[in-house]
């Protein structure tokens, strides 16, 4: 097996052996351009056509299309290309409109109402994750439906664990599907090309508890398969397997009760249990001498070397769980993963050039960086969860290291939200840069150039999390109360920050914002404790300047309406 990039790259990759109508009828698709690989050439080389198969289903994951144009590409008609792309598309719906980050209204893709939580079933964001998503789910099932010409032992062996990645990848593009839309279609082996898969039940708390059901079990069984026949499964870089299908288990069982009524602690604790048994072999040695399998330093997860810490590479340290490469077409040529999303998005949209007379100072060269969008400043609610002096200029917590704040004339307080007031508007949160990270925590050795778009992987589910998630089922009675100090102090120590003597749910709460902030998980948390839709505010939640609780509803994004119309779905209650 190549690793995943080279096999995007292969023959333009298998664009035209998809078509995207499987399970997305309901969806506004681009046709896909033809080409010269078509599935009745098939039969001549299964191996190789299995190979570029499934890199397109990968590839969907990393990017907008098939093709290194800016937008034209793009298989979403309706819907900017690098803000569709998997990882945006998620931050979309995670971070924007919640008390860490913001989008400054400029004009771009996301509607200006996006960051206050004024969310309508017509909203083009909506839809266009929802779509990514759907369309994520449809790739996985159509390769296992694929007619390959299998003939061999090793053919067919090699088919069945490429099945088995598509199947991780739809649990999870279904794991954000279930959270942010609720009662969601579920498209089993069974739907078919150019079908519409259904609603499981009109009721919106049982379609939901039935979808969470039936992608637990798919993964249940995959995780079995592994550790009864693979039990050291490491894929190749870019590929997912047992700890990514085991680690989806956890973020699945850690908000069970939020989407089946019915919390699942025990196994979440359990299967996180078992993801760090394997993995806390190498990297960060925590003070009671333990090697934690963590980053030596907290920003190598963040920076252009970050995929050495995936657990593909399993050397400095094994915390990148679940990556999702990419690659500069100004660095790789024709051939680059080109998408304004992923790493290089999560550096690029905080950041840029200040003027010479402005009051503040940023500039991108500080991130090696070729280019700086000034699209996004935090929420001063975020920014005081960190340890600060008196002025907001220095923080002894090493996570905010490359942060723009009060040292550098940035303003703490969100007075108003548009891009003409950037820098007057809330610090910048960065935390990618394009540098090389050593273990000291800063730029080290040779660097790569500063280009545009930037070409950083990202990490959707770190090990820092499964620590994490453990701690707090553990807290919640499935683990003992030592284990969750243990875990919760570790993520602290490499934060050089003092180690807790005891630990209960609202200082893991805000732990778990310092440690993973900006990373695609806080609306989720923030629902689970119960802090969404009341008994929490932040600066312009439901446009008002000091915030105001959301509407019930609000627990859930709408449906598009489109989808419903033209499928007969069932919309979320008062939507």
């Amino acid at each position: 097996m190549k690793t995943i990039n080279k096999l995007f790259i292969s023959l333009g990759v298998a664009a035209s052996a998809f078509t995207f109508s499987a399970c997305t009828g309901d969806l506004d698709l681009t046709p896909t351009s033809p080409n010269d690989i078509t599935p009745g050439l098939f039969p001549s080389d299964p191996k190789g056509y299995m190979q570029k198969s499934i890199a397109d289903v990968y590839m969907q994951f990393c990017t907008y299309g098939y093709g290194t144009d800016d937008n034209g590409s793009n298989i979403l008609a309706s819907m900017d290309g690098s803000m569709s792309t998997f990882q945006r598309a998620v931050f979309n719906l995670q971070e924007i409109p919640s008390d860490e980050a913001n989008w400054l209204p400029s004009g771009d893709a996301i509607p200006s109402t996006f960051q206050y939580g004024l969310i309508s079933a017509d909203d083009q964001v909506v839809m266009g994750v929802y779509s990514r998503l759907m369309v994520l789910v449809s790739l996985a099932n159509q390769f296992q439906q694929t007619e390959y010409g299998i003939t061999t032992d090793e053919e067919q062996q090699l088919f069945e664990e490429f099945c088995r990645q598509a199947n991780i990848l739809k649990a999870g593009a279904y794991y954000y599907l279930i959270d942010a839309y609720g009662n969601v279609p579920w498209a089993d082996g069974s739907v078919t090309i150019g079908s519409v898969p259904p609603q499981l039940s009109t009721d919106f708390a049982e379609g939901r508890r039935m979808v969470f059901n039936e992608v637990t079990a798919m993964l249940e069984e995959i995780v079995a398969w592994y550790k009864s026949n693979d039990p050291q499964n490491r894929p190749p870089y870019g590929y997912v397997g047992l700890d990514v299908a085991e680690s989806l288990l956890v973020k699945y069982y850690l908000n069970a009760e939020v989407y089946t009524g019915t919390p699942r602690w025990k196994e979440c604790f359990d299967h996180a249990q078992a993801v760090i048994d394997r993995l806390a072999t190498n990297g960060f040695v925590a003070s009671d001498g333990n090697a934690t399998g963590l980053c030596k330093a907290y920003h190598q997860n963040f920076g252009y070397n970050n995929k050495e810490f995936t657990i593909s590479r399993g050397g400095n340290a094994n915390e990148i769980i679940w990556v999702i490469p990419q690659e500069s077409l100004a660095i790789t040529g024709e051939y680059g993963l080109k998408a304004y999303a992923n790493g290089g998005f999560m550096c690029n949209a905080w950041i840029g050039n200040s003027t010479d007379n402005a009051t503040f100072h940023c500039n991108q060269s500080e991130y090696n960086s070729g280019n700086g969008w000034k699209c996004m400043s935090a929420r001063r609610q975020f920014v005081e969860v960190f340890d600060w002096n008196a002025d907001y200029s220095e923080s002894a917590d090493l996570r905010t290291r490359y942060w723009k704040t009060a040292a550098d004339g940035f303003n703490i307080n969100n007075d108003v939200f548009d891009q003409a007031h950037w820098g007057d508007n809330g610090f910048l949160a960065v935390k990618f840069s394009n540098w090389n990270i050593g273990e000291s925590g800063y730029p080290e050795g040779d660097q790569p150039q500063a280009v545009d778009p930037l070409g950083i992987d990202y990490g959707m589910i770190r090990l820092a999390e499964i620590y994490l998630s453990a701690a707090e089922a553990a807290l919640h009675g499935a683990g003992d109360q030592a284990t969750a100090l243990k875990y919760v102090n570790y993520i602290r120590e490499r934060a050089e920050m003092p180690a807790y003597s005891q630990i209960n749910l609202v200082e893991l709460q805000n732990e778990r914002q310092r440690e993973l902030y900006t990373e695609c998980t806080r609306r989720t948390d923030l629902i689970r404790y119960g802090k969404w839709i009341s008994g929490y505010t932040w600066n312009w939640k439901y446009n008002v300047k000091n915030g105001r609780d959301f509407p019930d509803r609000f627990v859930v994004y709408p449906l598009p309406n489109v989808v419903c119309e033209r499928n007969g779905y069932v919309q979320n209650p008062n939507f």
